[in-house]
Protein backbone atom coordinates (compact mmCIF):
# COMPACT_ATOMS: atom_id res chain seq x y z
CA UNK A 1 0.00 0.00 0.00
CA UNK A 2 1.16 3.45 -0.39
CA UNK A 3 0.57 6.96 1.65
CA UNK A 4 0.65 10.12 0.67
CA UNK A 5 2.26 12.95 2.72
CA UNK A 6 0.42 15.64 5.10
CA UNK A 7 1.12 18.91 5.18
CA UNK A 8 1.89 21.88 7.05
CA UNK A 9 -0.65 24.89 7.36
CA UNK A 10 -4.57 24.85 8.71
CA UNK A 11 -7.62 23.02 6.85
CA UNK A 12 -7.80 25.50 3.82
CA UNK A 13 -4.94 24.46 1.60
CA UNK A 14 -2.02 26.92 0.71
CA UNK A 15 0.53 27.60 -1.84
CA UNK A 16 3.50 25.80 0.61
CA UNK A 17 1.24 22.86 1.58
CA UNK A 18 0.81 22.24 -2.64
CA UNK A 19 4.47 22.44 -2.46
CA UNK A 20 5.30 19.92 0.19
CA UNK A 21 2.73 17.75 -1.58
CA UNK A 22 4.92 17.85 -4.69
CA UNK A 23 7.91 17.12 -3.06
CA UNK A 24 6.93 13.97 -1.64
CA UNK A 25 5.63 12.99 -5.05
CA UNK A 26 8.32 11.61 -7.03
CA UNK A 27 8.91 7.49 -7.69
CA UNK A 28 10.94 5.35 -4.98
CA UNK A 29 14.25 4.51 -5.70
CA UNK A 30 15.27 2.28 -2.76
CA UNK A 31 14.88 -1.25 -1.83
CA UNK A 32 15.35 -1.32 1.73
CA UNK A 33 13.78 0.51 4.55
CA UNK A 34 16.60 1.44 7.11
CA UNK A 35 17.18 4.61 8.22
CA UNK A 36 20.79 5.57 9.56
CA UNK A 37 21.84 9.12 10.99
CA UNK A 38 25.84 9.50 11.59
CA UNK A 39 26.65 12.48 13.63
CA UNK A 40 24.21 14.52 12.54
CA UNK A 41 24.08 18.19 13.08
CA UNK A 42 21.74 21.25 12.30
CA UNK A 43 22.99 24.61 12.65
CA UNK A 44 20.80 27.80 11.82
CA UNK A 45 22.50 31.08 10.66
CA UNK A 46 23.51 32.97 13.92
CA UNK A 47 24.82 29.64 15.45
CA UNK A 48 21.86 28.27 16.77
CA UNK A 49 22.45 24.46 17.00
CA UNK A 50 19.37 22.80 17.18
CA UNK A 51 20.74 19.41 16.73
CA UNK A 52 24.10 18.12 18.15
CA UNK A 53 25.82 14.96 16.54
CA UNK A 54 22.78 12.56 16.17
CA UNK A 55 23.10 9.12 15.52
CA UNK A 56 20.41 6.72 15.42
CA UNK A 57 20.08 2.94 13.15
CA UNK A 58 16.77 2.42 12.29
CA UNK A 59 15.96 -1.09 11.61
CA UNK A 60 13.84 -2.03 8.36
CA UNK A 61 10.02 -2.27 9.82
CA UNK A 62 11.15 -0.61 12.86
CA UNK A 63 9.03 1.97 14.95
CA UNK A 64 10.99 4.65 16.41
CA UNK A 65 9.52 7.49 17.81
CA UNK A 66 11.17 10.71 19.20
CA UNK A 67 10.05 11.91 22.24
CA UNK A 68 11.39 15.42 24.24
CA UNK A 69 10.07 18.68 25.75
CA UNK A 70 9.57 21.65 23.17
CA UNK A 71 12.57 22.94 21.39
CA UNK A 72 14.41 19.92 21.76
CA UNK A 73 15.67 18.79 18.40
CA UNK A 74 13.14 16.35 17.55
CA UNK A 75 11.30 18.07 14.49
CA UNK A 76 14.33 19.43 13.25
CA UNK A 77 15.98 15.84 12.66
CA UNK A 78 12.62 14.28 10.96
CA UNK A 79 12.58 17.05 8.64
CA UNK A 80 16.36 16.75 7.67
CA UNK A 81 15.34 12.40 6.92
CA UNK A 82 12.58 13.98 4.88
CA UNK A 83 14.87 16.49 3.06
CA UNK A 84 12.67 19.84 4.49
CA UNK A 85 15.72 21.15 6.53
CA UNK A 86 19.74 20.58 4.85
CA UNK A 87 21.90 18.79 7.04
CA UNK A 88 24.63 20.93 8.23
CA UNK A 89 27.13 18.29 9.18
CA UNK A 90 26.84 14.17 9.10
CA UNK A 91 25.47 11.86 7.21
CA UNK A 92 21.70 10.16 6.42
CA UNK A 93 20.87 7.27 4.64
CA UNK A 94 17.58 5.27 3.84
CA UNK A 95 18.70 2.18 2.26
CA UNK A 96 22.07 1.38 0.73
CA UNK A 97 21.74 5.63 -0.71
CA UNK A 98 23.29 8.49 1.16
CA UNK A 99 20.57 11.07 1.00
CA UNK A 100 21.84 14.47 1.97
CA UNK A 101 21.38 16.20 -1.68
CA UNK A 102 18.58 13.61 -2.37
CA UNK A 103 15.22 15.88 -2.98
CA UNK A 104 12.32 14.81 -0.66
CA UNK A 105 10.31 13.65 -3.74
CA UNK A 106 12.68 10.95 -4.32
CA UNK A 107 13.14 9.90 -1.10
CA UNK A 108 10.55 7.07 -1.26
CA UNK A 109 9.10 8.60 2.25
CA UNK A 110 5.97 9.95 3.41
CA UNK A 111 5.36 12.22 6.14
CA UNK A 112 2.67 13.35 8.32
CA UNK A 113 3.15 16.54 9.71
CA UNK A 114 0.64 18.16 12.70
CA UNK A 115 -1.81 20.29 10.94
CA UNK A 116 -3.14 18.33 7.82
CA UNK A 117 -4.18 20.64 5.19
CA UNK A 118 -7.20 18.83 3.13
CA UNK A 119 -7.73 20.26 -0.21
CA UNK A 120 -11.20 21.85 0.70
CA UNK A 121 -13.02 21.84 -2.65
CA UNK A 122 -11.85 17.92 -3.25
CA UNK A 123 -13.66 14.70 -1.45
CA UNK A 124 -11.84 12.84 0.23
CA UNK A 125 -11.16 10.45 -2.28
CA UNK A 126 -9.78 13.37 -4.65
CA UNK A 127 -7.75 14.19 -1.51
CA UNK A 128 -6.27 10.34 -0.97
CA UNK A 129 -5.73 10.15 -5.12
CA UNK A 130 -4.08 13.82 -5.85
CA UNK A 131 -0.44 12.97 -5.26
CA UNK A 132 -1.37 9.73 -7.16
CA UNK A 133 -2.53 11.92 -10.23
CA UNK A 134 0.71 14.49 -9.70
CA UNK A 135 2.81 11.10 -10.24
CA UNK A 136 0.54 9.95 -13.17
CA UNK A 137 -0.36 6.57 -11.73
CA UNK A 138 -3.30 4.82 -13.77
CA UNK A 139 -6.30 5.66 -12.84
CA UNK A 140 -7.42 1.65 -11.93
CA UNK A 141 -4.49 1.71 -9.99
CA UNK A 142 -5.49 4.87 -7.88
CA UNK A 143 -9.08 3.64 -7.58
CA UNK A 144 -7.41 0.17 -5.99
CA UNK A 145 -4.99 2.24 -4.00
CA UNK A 146 -7.53 4.28 -2.15
CA UNK A 147 -10.43 2.09 -1.74
CA UNK A 148 -7.66 -0.20 0.01
CA UNK A 149 -6.49 2.57 2.03
CA UNK A 150 -10.14 3.84 2.96
CA UNK A 151 -10.83 -0.21 3.45
CA UNK A 152 -7.42 -0.14 5.93
CA UNK A 153 -8.45 3.08 8.02
CA UNK A 154 -12.38 2.44 7.81
CA UNK A 155 -13.09 5.62 5.62
CA UNK A 156 -14.81 4.00 3.12
CA UNK A 157 -18.31 5.66 3.76
CA UNK A 158 -16.36 8.95 4.09
CA UNK A 159 -15.08 9.20 0.30
CA UNK A 160 -17.54 11.33 -1.40
CA UNK A 161 -17.56 13.85 1.88
CA UNK A 162 -15.60 16.66 2.14
CA UNK A 163 -13.34 17.91 4.52
CA UNK A 164 -15.46 20.56 6.51
CA UNK A 165 -18.07 17.86 6.65
CA UNK A 166 -15.19 15.47 8.55
CA UNK A 167 -14.22 15.50 12.39
CA UNK A 168 -10.99 16.08 13.76
CA UNK A 169 -10.56 12.49 13.85
CA UNK A 170 -11.88 11.63 10.41
CA UNK A 171 -10.11 14.44 8.84
CA UNK A 172 -6.52 12.57 10.81
CA UNK A 173 -7.59 9.55 8.84
CA UNK A 174 -7.79 11.22 5.38
CA UNK A 175 -4.89 12.54 6.00
CA UNK A 176 -3.15 8.98 7.09
CA UNK A 177 -4.80 7.80 3.87
CA UNK A 178 -3.03 10.27 2.13
CA UNK A 179 0.37 9.19 3.28
CA UNK A 180 -0.69 5.21 3.04
CA UNK A 181 -2.01 5.40 -1.03
CA UNK A 182 1.74 6.17 -1.66
CA UNK A 183 2.97 3.22 -0.23
CA UNK A 184 6.57 4.69 0.54
CA UNK A 185 9.98 2.71 2.32
CA UNK A 186 9.51 4.99 5.83
CA UNK A 187 6.57 7.02 7.03
CA UNK A 188 7.72 10.03 8.93
CA UNK A 189 5.12 11.17 11.74
CA UNK A 190 5.71 14.85 12.89
CA UNK A 191 3.17 15.05 16.09
CA UNK A 192 0.51 14.03 13.91
CA UNK A 193 -2.21 13.89 17.00
CA UNK A 194 -1.61 16.90 19.10
CA UNK A 195 -4.83 19.08 17.67
CA UNK A 196 -6.90 16.31 18.21
CA UNK A 197 -8.72 15.56 22.33
CA UNK A 198 -7.90 13.26 24.72
CA UNK A 199 -10.02 10.15 23.54
CA UNK A 200 -9.54 10.32 19.82
CA UNK A 201 -5.74 10.89 20.69
CA UNK A 202 -5.69 7.38 22.57
CA UNK A 203 -7.95 6.11 19.67
CA UNK A 204 -5.78 7.22 16.88
CA UNK A 205 -2.54 6.13 18.62
CA UNK A 206 -3.76 2.49 18.26
CA UNK A 207 -4.88 2.80 14.70
CA UNK A 208 -1.15 3.74 13.56
CA UNK A 209 0.10 0.77 15.66
CA UNK A 210 -2.50 -1.15 14.00
CA UNK A 211 -1.76 0.38 10.33
CA UNK A 212 2.49 -0.37 11.54
CA UNK A 213 1.37 -4.15 12.34
CA UNK A 214 -0.88 -4.58 9.08
CA UNK A 215 1.62 -2.44 6.89
CA UNK A 216 5.37 -3.31 8.33
CA UNK A 217 6.89 -0.40 7.19
CA UNK A 218 9.11 1.67 8.70
CA UNK A 219 7.89 4.70 11.10
CA UNK A 220 9.91 7.03 13.17
CA UNK A 221 7.16 9.33 15.21
CA UNK A 222 7.87 12.53 16.60
CA UNK A 223 6.21 13.50 19.57
CA UNK A 224 6.26 15.08 22.74
CA UNK A 225 4.26 13.14 24.57
CA UNK A 226 5.95 10.34 26.57
CA UNK A 227 2.78 8.80 27.19
CA UNK A 228 2.51 8.44 23.17
CA UNK A 229 6.60 7.46 23.40
CA UNK A 230 5.88 4.33 26.19
CA UNK A 231 2.85 3.24 24.38
CA UNK A 232 3.81 3.23 20.61
CA UNK A 233 7.84 2.63 20.09
CA UNK A 234 9.82 -0.21 19.59
CA UNK A 235 12.52 1.67 20.43
CA UNK A 236 12.46 5.26 22.09
CA UNK A 237 15.19 7.98 21.16
CA UNK A 238 14.58 10.90 24.00
CA UNK A 239 16.14 14.23 23.23
CA UNK A 240 17.35 17.37 24.84
CA UNK A 241 18.59 20.47 24.25
CA UNK A 242 19.79 19.13 20.13
CA UNK A 243 21.03 15.96 21.89
CA UNK A 244 19.99 12.25 22.29
CA UNK A 245 19.93 11.38 25.92
CA UNK A 246 19.57 7.47 25.63
CA UNK A 247 18.23 5.45 23.07
CA UNK A 248 16.14 1.86 24.02
CA UNK A 249 13.23 0.18 24.28
CA UNK A 250 10.33 1.73 26.71
CA UNK A 251 10.97 -0.94 29.45
CA UNK A 252 14.53 -0.59 29.41
CA UNK A 253 13.98 3.15 29.54
CA UNK A 254 11.53 3.22 32.37
CA UNK A 255 13.71 0.88 34.23
CA UNK A 256 17.30 1.80 33.68
CA UNK A 257 17.24 5.44 32.71
CA UNK A 258 20.68 6.86 32.05
CA UNK A 259 20.36 10.24 33.55
CA UNK A 260 18.30 12.51 35.89
CA UNK A 261 16.40 13.87 33.16
CA UNK A 262 15.62 10.76 31.02
CA UNK A 263 14.67 9.42 34.90
CA UNK A 264 12.29 12.52 35.21
CA UNK A 265 10.74 12.81 31.84
CA UNK A 266 9.39 9.23 31.57
CA UNK A 267 6.69 8.37 33.68
CA UNK A 268 3.31 9.85 34.49
CA UNK A 269 3.75 10.93 37.27
CA UNK A 270 7.13 11.59 37.23
CA UNK A 271 10.11 9.72 39.08
CA UNK A 272 10.67 11.72 43.02
CA UNK A 273 13.93 12.77 43.88
CA UNK A 274 15.34 13.20 47.11
CA UNK A 275 18.52 15.01 48.10
CA UNK A 276 20.76 13.74 51.01
CA UNK A 277 24.21 12.10 51.32
CA UNK A 278 25.39 8.33 51.29
CA UNK A 279 26.94 7.22 54.72
CA UNK A 280 28.73 4.31 56.33
CA UNK A 281 27.13 3.38 59.23
CA UNK A 282 28.78 0.03 60.87
CA UNK A 283 29.74 -2.05 57.53
CA UNK A 284 25.90 -0.55 56.17
CA UNK A 285 24.94 1.96 53.70
CA UNK A 286 22.38 4.27 54.19
CA UNK A 287 20.94 7.31 52.36
CA UNK A 288 20.48 10.25 54.58
CA UNK A 289 18.80 13.66 54.33
CA UNK A 290 20.14 16.82 54.15
CA UNK A 291 18.16 18.10 56.88
CA UNK A 292 19.12 14.52 59.50
CA UNK A 293 15.58 14.02 60.57
CA UNK A 294 15.31 10.25 59.15
CA UNK A 295 17.63 7.75 56.78
CA UNK A 296 16.86 5.15 54.13
CA UNK A 297 19.04 2.21 53.51
CA UNK A 298 20.62 1.25 51.12
CA UNK A 299 19.14 -2.02 49.33
CA UNK A 300 21.60 -4.86 49.31
CA UNK A 301 21.44 -5.11 45.26
CA UNK A 302 22.81 -1.63 45.11
CA UNK A 303 25.46 -1.58 47.79
CA UNK A 304 28.61 -2.79 45.32
CA UNK A 305 27.80 0.20 42.92
CA UNK A 306 27.32 2.63 45.58
CA UNK A 307 29.92 2.25 48.20
CA UNK A 308 32.60 4.42 46.50
CA UNK A 309 30.10 6.88 46.90
CA UNK A 310 29.85 6.97 50.27
CA UNK A 311 30.02 10.37 52.41
CA UNK A 312 28.97 11.82 48.98
CA UNK A 313 26.02 13.47 47.97
CA UNK A 314 23.31 11.63 46.06
CA UNK A 315 19.96 12.00 44.42
CA UNK A 316 17.57 9.17 45.06
CA UNK A 317 14.96 8.79 42.26
CA UNK A 318 11.97 6.90 43.62
CA UNK A 319 9.17 5.91 41.15
CA UNK A 320 5.32 7.16 42.23
CA UNK A 321 4.41 3.59 42.29
CA UNK A 322 7.26 2.29 44.60
CA UNK A 323 5.74 4.28 47.47
CA UNK A 324 3.75 1.48 49.80
CA UNK A 325 1.06 2.10 51.67
CA UNK A 326 2.18 1.31 55.29
CA UNK A 327 -1.12 -0.51 56.80
CA UNK A 328 0.03 0.12 60.39
CA UNK A 329 0.80 4.02 59.74
CA UNK A 330 3.53 3.45 62.32
CA UNK A 331 7.06 4.27 60.15
CA UNK A 332 9.76 1.37 60.17
CA UNK A 333 13.45 2.97 60.34
CA UNK A 334 15.00 2.82 56.83
CA UNK A 335 12.17 1.99 55.05
CA UNK A 336 9.37 4.96 55.60
CA UNK A 337 8.16 8.13 55.28
CA UNK A 338 6.00 10.29 57.28
CA UNK A 339 4.50 13.06 55.23
CA UNK A 340 1.66 15.25 55.06
CA UNK A 341 -1.16 14.91 52.44
CA UNK A 342 -0.94 18.26 50.34
CA UNK A 343 -3.62 17.02 47.80
CA UNK A 344 -5.62 13.64 46.90
CA UNK A 345 -6.35 12.60 43.27
CA UNK A 346 -9.09 9.73 43.17
CA UNK A 347 -9.31 8.18 39.60
CA UNK A 348 -11.15 5.48 39.18
CA UNK A 349 -8.70 2.75 39.51
CA UNK A 350 -6.07 4.17 40.99
CA UNK A 351 -5.43 7.63 43.48
CA UNK A 352 -2.40 10.05 43.39
CA UNK A 353 -1.27 11.29 46.84
CA UNK A 354 0.90 14.64 46.60
CA UNK A 355 2.75 14.85 49.61
CA UNK A 356 5.03 16.71 51.81
CA UNK A 357 8.52 15.08 53.66
CA UNK A 358 9.90 17.40 55.48
CA UNK A 359 9.00 20.07 52.68
CA UNK A 360 10.26 18.03 49.95
CA UNK A 361 7.06 16.98 47.63
CA UNK A 362 6.80 13.43 46.99
CA UNK A 363 4.13 12.27 45.06
CA UNK A 364 2.78 8.74 45.31
CA UNK A 365 -0.08 6.56 42.90
CA UNK A 366 -1.48 4.05 45.14
CA UNK A 367 -4.67 1.68 45.49
CA UNK A 368 -8.00 3.12 44.49
CA UNK A 369 -9.40 2.82 48.37
CA UNK A 370 -6.26 4.84 49.85
CA UNK A 371 -7.89 8.83 50.58
CA UNK A 372 -6.31 10.15 52.87
CA UNK A 373 -7.43 13.08 54.53
CA UNK A 374 -5.77 16.94 53.16
CA UNK A 375 -3.41 18.16 55.70
CA UNK A 376 -3.51 14.52 57.65
CA UNK A 377 0.12 12.74 58.44
CA UNK A 378 0.97 9.85 55.76
CA UNK A 379 3.24 7.02 56.23
CA UNK A 380 4.30 5.14 53.42
CA UNK A 381 7.21 2.79 52.71
CA UNK A 382 9.50 3.02 49.67
CA UNK A 383 10.35 -0.10 47.76
CA UNK A 384 14.26 0.53 48.22
CA UNK A 385 15.03 -2.52 45.72
CA UNK A 386 13.61 -0.27 42.91
CA UNK A 387 15.42 2.68 43.92
CA UNK A 388 17.42 4.58 41.68
CA UNK A 389 21.14 6.81 42.74
CA UNK A 390 22.01 9.91 40.56
CA UNK A 391 25.25 12.33 40.50
CA UNK A 392 23.44 15.62 41.82
CA UNK A 393 25.88 17.18 39.61
CA UNK A 394 26.19 15.90 36.22
CA UNK A 395 22.95 14.24 36.50
CA UNK A 396 24.20 10.39 35.35
CA UNK A 397 22.66 7.71 36.66
CA UNK A 398 25.08 5.96 39.58
CA UNK A 399 22.86 2.79 39.67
Amino acid sequence: MSRLPRHTGTVILTRRAFDVERAFSGNGIFCMAQVSLKDVSKVYPGGVEAVRSFSLDVEDGEFVVLVGPSGCGKSTTLRMIAGLEEVTQGEISIGDRVVNDVPPKDRDIAMVFQNYALYPHMTVYKNMAFGLKLRRYPKDEIETRVREAARILEIEELLNRKPKALSGGERQRVALGRAIVRDPRVFLFDEPLSNLDAMLRVQMRAEIEKLHTRLGTTMIYVTHDQVEAMTMGDRIVVMLDGAVQQIATPSELYKNPVNRFVAGFIGSPPMNFLEGRLVSVEGALRFEFDTGEAHLDVHESHRSALEAHAGQEVLLGIRPEDLLENAAQTPVPGRSLTTTVEMVEPLGAETYLYLSAGGRPVTGRVHADVLPAVASTHVVDLDLAKAHYFDPSSGEAIV
